[in-house]
């Protein structure tokens, strides 16, 4: 159990600082600051992509129904002789 927690810290701090270096990054390289560059994605591009993903599936529900609809419609025609 130890080394799960020892992992898990470790995993943490990695992960913290792949994020941080990734940002910082971006910020250069975009010209801009840290701090811009953390608004750009954390407040505008995640929940964005966030919307419109769920958008999507919203979309792909409604056309699911559509064809089931369709499908137990075309089942129950008589048919053809």
């Amino acid at each position: 159990m130890n080394s799960l927690i020892a992992w898990g810290a470790r995993f943490v701090h990695f992960a913290f600082w792949y994020c941080t270096d990734f940002m910082v990054n971006l910020a250069n390289r975009t010209h801009t600051s840290y701090n811009e560059a953390n608004t750009w994605v954390l407040l505008l591009l995640i929940p964005g992509l966030l919307v419109l993903l769920v958008g999507v599936r919203v979309v792909q529900w409604f056309q699911l129904r559509r064809l089931a609809a369709a499908g137990r419609a075309a089942r129950s025609l008589p048919k053809a002789s």
